[in-house]
C-alpha cells in the first residue's frame, strides 16, 4: 500500500453500496445515467492478476457529467469515444481503479483527490474479496476474507422432520394410556353362539371351547354331546360347577361345620333348570377324577387355561346401577368385581327354612357389603382401612376371589382409555374445521368481468434451460399474442448456459434466436457479470440480442441474454441455475432503480433497452415471471395487470395453472384434482387474507416499485437475501435451490407484510405434468422438501395477518403439520389393516377419525 494513503477523509455513506466484483480484460464497467465508462486490460495476453491496489473514487453528482471534472484523473490518460454508448471511456495498462462511477488507472494523484479511497485487490485469492475503507487515521488497509474452507467445514442442518412424534400421537399415545386388554362383556359373549365359534364365561374368566365341544366325549360316564353343550354357549356357566364352601374357603369353613363337604352356595333355580349337567365333586362315582373335592381347582381350571381368552369385565356404571336402584350386592375392590348376592340372600330366608344364614366371612368384610347403598361401589378404600390381621385379610380375599369373583370393571370407557380418542377426536374436528372453513371462503360465486385495459410497461420474463423447440415456441407465441399492447411489453428471455438439451440437434440459445428470427451470423461481444456461484463460479459472460418479434399479427419487443460462460468453461459452460437467470434480471433492475454501479453486462441491456428498443428500464412497472414449458392464454396479462392496478396494495399475484396433457397417461391425470384444488381452494382461501404462500415461478407477477417510487421485488433486501452465493447448509439448499420460486415468496411477505400477495382465477395458463411416474416422484420430492423449509421459514414471519388460531400463522402451522406427517398416513393405514384382518380391535372408531380427518 502505498504512502500517500494516510490521511484519507472518513468513510463515506454509499460505501455500502459497492459489491465484490470479478473482472478479466476487455470488461465494460460503470455507470449508466451520465456516468463513466472504462474497460479493463492485462498486462498479458492469458488471464492473470489485475494488481494489487485499486482506488475507489467518489465523485459528486454534478461532476460525474463528464470526465474532465472528475478529481484526480491524469490528463496523460487516453481517451476513445464509444460510437454505440455515446459517452468516453478511458484505457490503461496498469492496474485497475475502481470508482462510483467507473474505472480508472492506478496513477492518481491522492493529494490533488481528497475523495479517494483505497482498496486492496488480489486476484491470485479463490476467496471473495471485500473492500475495506480507511478512516482518516488508517495506515493501513487489510484484506477481508472468507475461505471456501471455512464454508466447506460447517456442517449442514440435517431434516430431522421425524413422523415418529405423531404415530406416537395417534397410536402410541392410547396404548401408553390403555394398555391393551384381553377382556369381554357379557354381551359380546352371547354373540359367540355357534359350534365354530362358541364362547362361554366361568367364574369371571372367557374361555373358546370351540374345539373342546367339536371333540368326541365318553357319554358312559356322564359325558355330553356337542349338541348338548352348544347351549351353554354364550352364557355364564358358573352353576354347572358349584364350589363346596368347605374347599372354597378352608380357612373360614372349618371341618367341624361341614364335615360331609355339603355345604354350596344357593343358585338361581332357572339356572339349575336350564342346565341339565351340573359337576359337584362326588355327584359321579364312576370317574376318579370327579370324586375329589379340589375337582374343580385340580382338574377344571386347568383342563380350561388352554382355551382361556381373557376376563369377563362389567361397566361401571351398570354395577353402580346394581348396587344403589337395584339393592343388589356387586361391588369392587381393586377392580375386581364381587357379586355376593348368593350370600346375602340367606339372610331374609325365614327361621324355619331348610337354609343356613352364611356367616363365614369376617363380620368388618360382611360390613362393607350391608351398607344399605350408602357407600360407593368401589368399596377398595374401605377395604384398605379394615383392622384385620394380614392373614386373615388374605383368607377373606382369597375366598371372595373363588367363590363371588365375577370380572373385573370394564376400563374401556374410561377417562384414561376415552382421553387419545377424544384428543384424535378433536383434532380431526378442527382440522375438518379448518378445511370446510378454506372450502367455504375460496368459493367464488360471481362470474368473470371483462378487465380494463391499461398501459403499464410489462417484463415478460422467461428463463430458457434445456426445453426443446416445440416447448420454447408455444411459450414464445402464446406472450407474443397476449390481449395486451405489443409496446408496452417487453419479452425478456434468459437462456442459461451454452447447452443442447435431450433431444435437440443445437443449444438452447440457439433454438431461441431462432424462433425469433435473429441472424446467424450476428454475434455480439460477450458481457462480464456477476453471477450466483462459489469461487470463480461468479464470473460469467452472456450475449445479449434485441429485436421485434412478429407473430400473427402481432410486433412484441425482444431481448435475449445468452449466458455463455468464461472461455474456460467446458462442462456446462454458462449455467448457473434458474436462480441466476431472475437474479440477472432484479439486479439489473434494482441498479437501475438505486442507480448503481453496472456490470458490463448490466451497461449492454441498459443500452439495448433505452437506445434499441427505445424504453427506459426505469418505465416497467411490473415483472411477468413463466416458465420456458408454460402457454399462458391471451386475457391473463390483463386480467394480471387489472387486478394490480385495482389495488395498489397488492405486489405478487398469480393465476390458475392448468395442464395441456391431462389425458395423456394415468399419471397426468391424478394432477389434475390436485392442480384444481391447490388452486381454488388453498390459494384462493390465503388470497383473502393477501398472503398467498407460494407464487409459482411458471406464472406470476410482482410489481417492481410502488407509486411512490419504494422498491419492492428489486429492493436491496429482497436481493441481498435471493441472490446468496453460500448455499452451505440442507436448509439454504431446499429454500434456493429446489424452491426457489416459493422462497421468493416468502422474502416478499417478510420484507413487505403490509402489503398483499394474492391470487385470481380469471388468469390462466397452462404446462406440462410430469408424465411418468418416476418423473412425478422426483419433482414431489423436491416440492415437498421446498414446501417443508419455506413453510417453517413463514412460521417464523413477524407480521402475519390474524390472531391465535384465527390467522395465517396457524394455517401455515397446519399445512406444516400436515406435510411433516404425510409420511405417517401409510404406517397408519397398514396398522389400520393389520388391526382389521387380526380383529384384535374394533376399527370403526378410528377409522371414522382418519376419515373425517382426511376431509
Amino acid at each position: 500500500m502505498h504512502d500517500n494513503t494516510v490521511g484519507l477523509p472518513h468513510v463515506p455513506a454509499w460505501s455500502s453500496r459497492l459489491e465484490p466484483m470479478h473482472l478479466v480484460a476487455g470488461d465494460y464497467v460503470g455507470r449508466t445515467r451520465g456516468g463513466l465508462v472504462g474497460t479493463v486490460e492485462m498486462h498479458a495476453a492469458s488471464e492473470q492478476a489485475l494488481g494489487d491496489v485499486a482506488l475507489i473514487n467518489r465523485t459528486n453528482r454534478e461532476h460525474s457529467q463528464h470526465p474532465s471534472f472528475v478529481p484526480g484523473l491524469p490528463p496523460s490518460a487516453t481517451q476513445r469515444q464509444l460510437p454505440q454508448f455515446g459517452i468516453r471511456h478511458w484505457m490503461a495498462a496498469a492496474p485497475v481503479q475502481y470508482s462510483i462511477e467507473g474505472f480508472f488507472r492506478r496513477n492518481m494523484d491522492l493529494e490533488a483527490s481528497p475523495d479517494l479511497y483505497a482498496l486492496d485487490y488480489h486476484p491470485e485469492e479463490k476467496s471473495t474479496i471485500f473492500g475495506c475503507f480507511l478512516s482518516t487515521r488508517s495506515a493501513s488497509c487489510p484484506i477481508v476474507r472468507r475461505s471456501m474452507a471455512e464454508l466447506d467445514s460447517g456442517n449442514g442442518d440435517p431434516d430431522d422432520s421425524d413422523p415418529g412424534f405423531v404415530l406416537f400421537f395417534i397410536i402410541g399415545l392410547g396404548r401408553l394410556m390403555c394398555p391393551k386388554q384381553y377382556v369381554y362383556n357379557m354381551d359380546e359373549v352371547a354373540v359367540h353362539t355357534e359350534r365354530s365359534d362358541a364362547y362361554i364365561a366361568l367364574r369371571g374368566r372367557v374361555y373358546d371351547i370351540t374345539n373342546f365341544l367339536n371333540q368326541e366325549h365318553d357319554k358312559s360316564r356322564g359325558g355330553a354331546s356337542p349338541e348338548d353343550m352348544i347351549m351353554y354357549s354364550g352364557q355364564e356357566v358358573n352353576a354347572s360347577f358349584p364350589l363346596a364352601l368347605r374347599a372354597a374357603c378352608p380357612d373360614l369353613v372349618p371341618a367341624r361345620d361341614d364335615p360331609n363337604w355339603l355345604m354350596y352356595l344357593k343358585s338361581d333355580i332357572d339356572t339349575e333348570t336350564s342346565f341339565p349337567f351340573i359337576y359337584r365333586a362326588g355327584s359321579l362315582a364312576n370317574s376318579k377324577e370327579m370324586m375329589r373335592q379340589d375337582f374343580y381347582h385340580c382338574h377344571v381350571l386347568p383342563k380350561m387355561r388352554m382355551f382361556k381368552l381373557g376376563d369377563v369385565v362389567w361397566d361401571p356404571k351398570w354395577i353402580h346401577s346394581m348396587h344403589h336402584r337395584g339393592g343388589q350386592y356387586w361391588r369392587v375392590i381393586n377392580g375386581d368385581v364381587f357379586n355376593l348376592n348368593s350370600y346375602f340372600s340367606t339372610r331374609v330366608v325365614p327361621e324355619n327354612a331348610d337354609q343356613k344364614k352364611w356367616h363365614f366371612l369376617h363380620r368388618l368384610v360382611e360390613s362393607i357389603f350391608e351398607d344399605a347403598g350408602a357407600r360407593d361401589t368401589d368399596v377398595t378404600k374401605y377395604w384398605r382401612m379394615l383392622p384385620l390381621s394380614k392373614s386373615t385379610r388374605a383368607a377373606n380375599f382369597r375366598c371372595l376371589k373363588t367363590l363371588f369373583y365375577v370380572g373385573k370393571v370394564d376400563t374401556c370407557h374410561s377417562f384414561r382409555c376415552l382421553f387419545p380418542n377424544f384428543l384424535l377426536l378433536a383434532a380431526a374436528c378442527l382440522l375438518m374445521l379448518v378445511i370446510l372453513i378454506k372450502f367455504l371462503a375460496s368459493l367464488q360465486l360471481s362470474s368473470r368481468r371483462k378487465p380494463q385495459k391499461h398501459d403499464k410497461f410489462v417484463i415478460c420474463q422467461v428463463p430458457c434451460y434445456t426445453e426443446g423447440e416445440s416447448s420454447l415456441r408455444c411459450t414464445i407465441d402464446s406472450l407474443a399474442t397476449l390481449g395486451y399492447d405489443d409496446k408496452h411489453r417487453l419479452l425478456f428471455i434468459i437462456c442459461d448456459g451454452n447447452i443442447v438439451g435431450p433431444g435437440n440437434d443445437r443449444p438452447t440459445p440457439r433454438i431461441v434466436l431462432d424462433i425469433l428470427g435473429v441472424n446467424p451470423k450476428l454475434d455480439p461481444l460477450p458481457r462480464s457479470f456477476r453471477s450466483i456461484g462459489e469461487g470463480g463460479q461468479q464470473h460469467n459472460m452472456a450475449k445479449v440480442y434485441s429485436g421485434l418479434y412478429e407473430y400473427e399479427g402481432h410486433i412484441v419487443p425482444y431481448l435475449v441474454v445468452a449466458t455463455i460462460g468464461k472461455p474456460t468453461e467446458k462442462s456446462r459452460p454458462g449455467s448457473r441455475g434458474k436462480r441466476d437467470s431472475q437474479m440477472l434480471l432484479l439486479h439489473f433492475l434494482n441498479r437501475v432503480h438505486f442507480e448503481a454501479p453496472m456490470s458490463p453486462l448490466d451497461l449492454e441491456i441498459y443500452h439495448q433497452m433505452k437506445n434499441v428498443i427505445g424504453v427506459h428500464p426505469s418505465l416497467y412497472e411490473y415483472l411477468l415471471m413463466v416458465d420456458a414449458d408454460t402457454e399462458v392464454v391471451p386475457d391473463s396479462l390483463t386480467r394480471l395487470v387489472a387486478c394490480m392496478v385495482h389495488d395498489a396494495k397488492v405486489i405478487g399475484i398469480c393465476g390458475e395453472t392448468q395442464l395441456t396433457n391431462e389425458d395423456f397417461s394415468w399419471t397426468t391425470m391424478i394432477q389434475v384434482y390436485e392442480y384444481f384444488i391447490s388452486h381454488h381452494m388453498a390459494k384462493a382461501f390465503e388470497s383473502l387474507f393477501g398472503s398467498v404462500t407460494c407464487l409459482p415461478g411458471c406464472f406470476c407477477m410482482y410489481r417492481l416499485r410502488t407509486a411512490r417510487g419504494m422498491p419492492l421485488i428489486i429492493s436491496k433486501n429482497v436481493v441481498k437475501d435471493y441472490s446468496e452465493n453460500h448455499v452451505d447448509t440442507l436448509h439454504k439448499k431446499n429454500l434456493l435451490s429446489l424452491g426457489e420460486d416459493r422462497y421468493l415468496t416468502t422474502l416478499m411477505m417478510k420484507y413487505f407484510p403490509q402489503y398483499k400477495m394474492t391470487f385470481t382465477a380469471d388468469a390462466k395458463c397452462k404446462t406440462t405434468a410430469p408424465d411418468t411416474w418416476s418423473v412425478l416422484l422426483s419433482q414431489r420430492h423436491r416440492w415437498i422438501n421446498s414446501t417443508v423449509h419455506n413453510l417453517v421459514e413463514l412460521v417464523f414471519l413477524p407480521e402475519m395477518c390474524g390472531f391465535c388460531c384465527f390467522s395465517m400463522r396457524f394455517v401455515v402451522f397446519i399445512d406444516l403439520f400436515g406435510t411433516l406427517t404425510m409420511p405417517c398416513m401409510l404406517f397408519y393405514l397398514a396398522y389400520l389393516a393389520y388391526l382389521a384382518i387380526s380383529k384384535i380391535a374394533n376399527i370403526w372408531y378410528i377409522s371414522l377419525i382418519l376419515i373425517g380427518t382426511i376431509y
